[in-house]
């Protein structure tokens, strides 16, 4: 139990640390969710008590063309869940700092209070994910703890999750969520399944693709025994959520059924498109999602790779329902993906959309205690958490063709890294220190690696294969 404890404990401190340490300046995609929150919440405007960012979008403190036209006014062009999600926490930042004889309207203050907010938003869920694939995913009969602790550490390290989690996009929130709601589903109990709703709808109110788990997750569940009372109980925990989203867009855009993005900038939509953005699935854009060079998930995570082992494990732990469940999943994401024109995910560094995938592909990923080439697991596992940890440490915008080589690292390595608003203010800066912290990263990274292969617990508990 010790064991157990100094491993979460060393997840939750290197999550805290490297997401609480980084931190992405805003740009278009998270000023439009910020927007939302910031004219609910500040008093004295025409906007107050509403989520229109007229008065937002075109200043320097929140600039974005991310929005939705409705009827003559602006709305971020995105799902709520991260606007609602930091409306209480910026009400007390607001009137505390009024308090205290502050402006929270001024640049920098609003800087501080984004990366504030983005500690609830972003970090605490990633940390609340790691915690419930650590402990849960046992249960499901493939990892052992040790195991599992491994895909823990990947999902947070080794993926995207770690560098989309310094600042608000909301693609990593939607993960986290993703990830609870799967284990729930998963377990298949009525009361799971409640709570397997909540949070599969509390996705979709996150990002609106996230709706595909929420509809395959109905579909799992039907495969299994019990199914109209477990799919009964699933259906009441989706409903506020999903609620939610209704009530927003009916408020806002006039219709229960009308989305954000359907009503975005012109640019951004086009002509004889589902909601001006989906056509046709592409198969070269699937390609290049995955395995294009410099931006494909399996370039920049070749660790994800290895969840074809996995596959057979599941296969052979007889929880194929389950499994079929995570790699549709992952099929049905690309392909939706692959449906629009831009399927990069803007100018940004890497494949974003997929963040949503990931927790399938981490679940799947074989157990490293029974696992026959271990060493090729690790030294995967190394050149993922490098690629990730650099883009938490520079940023996750930029148009090169190649962003690790061409951009992160060579940023990394003269020393232009994103430290948060606060330590920046104090001075904390340049190559040093940046080598500094990697390198206490990469101890406390192995040492947990070490911690999990040499524990004395054996893989005697859910090892598949």
């Amino acid at each position: 139990m010790r064991d157990e404890r100094r491993i979460a404990a060393t997840l939750v401190l290197l999550i805290l640390g490297v997401e609480g340490t980084f931190f992405h300046p805003g740009q278009w995609n998270q000023n439009a969710r910020l927007a939302a929150t910031v004219a609910f919440v500040e008093p004295g405007t025409p906007y107050t008590g509403t989520f229109r960012i007229d008065g937002l979008k075109d200043t320097v403190r929140l600039f974005t063309a991310d929005w939705a036209e409705s009827r003559g006014a602006f709305y971020s062009n995105k799902a709520p869940g991260v606007s609602l999600l930091g409306i209480v926490p910026y009400f007390l930042l607001y009137h505390l700092e009024r308090f205290w004889g502050r402006d929270p309207t001024t640049l920098d203050l609003s800087q501080i209070n984004a990366f504030a907010l983005n500690l609830w938003i972003s970090v605490f869920w990633n940390v609340v994910a790691a915690m419930a694939l650590l402990r849960r995913l046992p249960r499901l009969g493939v990892h052992s703890r040790e195991g599992a602790a491994v895909v823990a550490s990947v999902y947070s390290f080794a993926t995207l999750v770690l560098p989309y989690g310094c600042s608000g996009w909301g693609h990593a929130t939607a993960a986290a969520f993703i990830t609870l709601g799967t284990l729930d589903v998963a377990e298949g109990s009525r009361a799971r399944c409640l709570l397997g709703g909540l949070w599969l709808g509390m996705a979709a109110l996150t990002e609106y693709l996230a709706a595909v788990s929420l509809m395959t997750a109905a579909i799992f569940i039907l495969s299994g025994s019990d199914r109209s009372e477990r799919l009964w109980k699933f259906a009441i925990g989706s409903a506020p959520p999903i609620a939610a989203l209704l009530l927003y867009q009916e408020f806002s855009f006039g219709s229960y059924f009308i989305s954000a993005p359907s009503l975005s900038n012109a640019p951004f939509l086009q002509a004889g498109k589902v909601a001006g953005l989906f056509g046709a699935p592409n198969p070269q854009r699937i390609l290049r999602l995955l395995v294009g060079p410099g931006r494909g998930i399996f370039w920049q995570m070749p660790i994800l790779l290895l969840a074809v082992f996995g596959v057979v494990s599941w296969y052979r732990s007889g929880r194929r329902a389950f499994l079929a469940f995570a790699v549709a999943n992952i099929a049905l994401y690309a392909l939706s993906i692959s449906a629009m024109d831009g399927y990069q995910g803007g100018a940004t560094t890497s494949m974003r959309y997929m963040i949503v995938a990931l927790p399938f592909f981490c679940m799947l990923l074989p157990d490293l205690r029974a696992f026959a080439y271990r060493k090729t697991f690790l030294l995967l596992f190394a050149v993922s958490a490098a690629n990730t940890f650099v883009l938490a440490a520079t940023s996750t915008m930029n148009e090169s063709t190649y962003p690790l080589s061409q951009f992160a690292y060579p940023d990394f390595w003269r020393g232009n890294v994103a430290f948060n608003p606060l330590l920046a203010r104090i001075g904390v800066h340049g190559a040093v220190t940046a080598f500094a912290i990697a390198a206490a990263y990469a101890f406390a990274l192995g040492w947990l690696l070490r911690s999990m292969l040499m524990s004395r617990r054996g893989s005697a508990e859910g090892v598949g294969s």
